[in-house]
């Protein structure tokens, strides 16, 4: 295993909704229709900070120029 990699950080669904301000349902339909990358462990559905930080920044909407 190469060294230099390190494994995703993973936060529980609760989490992931409570950063985004959305339910956890709604992390859930994300998830099983792939808008977002999930991780099953065990029963426990999991998403990577990468995944969260990824969904905020298709988010962020243009600033308007004001003339």
């Amino acid at each position: 295993m190469d060294k230099t990699m390190s494994a995703p950080r993973l936060v529980s669904v609760k989490t992931a909704a409570e950063i985004l301000g959305v339910s956890i349902w709604t992390i859930r339909m994300w998830a099983y229709s792939g808008k977002i990358c999930s991780h099953k462990l065990g029963k426990r559905l999991m998403v990577s900070t990468a995944e969260i930080d990824r969904i905020v920044t298709e988010s962020v909407r243009p600033r308007l120029e004001q003339n």
